[in-house]
């Protein structure tokens, strides 16, 4: 704007001096109006520009994230620890926390994906033969390593394998997806913490044990859950019917992979229909760039990775488009 009005200036100084006195009252006269009304045409233009820019920055502000990491980020951090869950969520506020469920021989309910320790942990044997005492006596960050096994920066950092009771306490506006993994009958140590914390409505459940699904939808009807196989089959069914209107879903969140999604061959238009039920839909597990970034630019939900970097990467490349 100063070089503007400078130039200005200096053009009306040239022609100033090259005119008659009469010639060179009226062009000063007019160099004097352009001159006052500049700064109304400028901030006319800057408020347009302003105005779009905020209509930009409230459509970025309507797009909801689908970061969904996987086990916390299990590719950043050492897998279903407080430690992965509050790196994750000093990054990525609004992204939704996944684990797996394990039961130990005392009926605590541990994140853990493993029936044993090993891979994990400096111990060995199965969850379930081992205490939460025990259980907390490991090294959670002894195996992880980001250049294979050149180095293990997290071993006896203090990293514990949690407890589902104190990740619902370090997160408790955050939503989740927990894989339940044994086969149970007993679902308090599971559901006990969620109903105590009031956060049925924040927690889904999911299991590949029909069984364990249908027995939490009969005794605990306040929790959410995922669809099982047997549910897929009948909600696929109902979806391409035109009984869709009357389908009452079993579930509140489906769960697919690329490999289901090209087997059920949904469409963009049943993705919004399956979202109108109030379903939500997450797709795992999904780590390339390639394939992030198609989900970003698709109607489900969430976006399961162990990147959560990556989805974070894109979505802001997406945002600035």
């Amino acid at each position: 704007m100063v070089l503007y009005l400078y130039f200005i200036m200096k053009l009306s100084l040239r022609f100033f001096c090259q005119y008659n006195q009469k010639t060179r009252f009226c062009f000063m006269r007019r160099c004097c109006i352009f001159l006052f009304l500049t700064p109304f045409v400028f901030c006319i233009c800057t408020v347009v520009s302003f105005a779009d820019n905020n209509e930009k920055l409230a459509q970025n502000k309507s797009y909801k994230t689908k970061i969904a990491a996987h086990r916390g980020g299990k590719a950043l951090f050492p897998e279903s620890t407080l430690y992965a869950y509050q790196q994750t969520v000093s990054r990525w506020s609004n992204c939704l926390l996944e684990g797996d469920i394990q039961i130990t021989a005392d009926n605590i309910a541990i994140l853990m994906h493993d029936t044993t320790v090993d891979r994990t942990t400096n111990g060995q044997g199965p969850v379930k033969e081992k205490t939460l005492k025990e259980i907390k006596e490991l090294d959670a960050g002894y195996k992880f390593s980001t250049d294979g096994g050149q180095t293990f920066p997290f071993r006896g950092k203090g990293i514990t394998v949690p407890t589902l009771d104190e990740v619902l306490e370090a997160f408790p506006k955050h939503t989740f997806l927990f894989e339940i993994k044994p086969f149970t009958e007993n679902l308090s140590p599971i559901v006990e913490p969620i109903i105590r914390r009031n956060m049925q409505d924040r927690v889904y459940l999911a299991s590949v044990h029909p069984q364990v699904i249908e027995k939490i939808r009969k005794e605990y009807p306040q929790i959410k859950t995922c669809f099982t196989v047997s549910d897929a089959i009948d909600f696929l069914s109902a979806l391409r019917s035109e009984n869709w209107s009357n389908y009452q879903p079993p579930a509140q969140m489906l769960a697919i992979n690329e490999k289901m999604e090209d087997s059920f061959n949904i469409t963009t238009e049943e993705m919004k229909k399956i979202k109108e039920k109030g379903i939500q839909i997450i797709v795992f597990t999904v780590n390339k760039p390639e394939d992030i970034k198609k989900y970003i630019y698709s109607e489900v939900d969430w976006i399961l990775s162990d990147y959560p970097d990556r989805i974070a990467q894109l979505e802001s490349e997406y945002i600035k488009n």
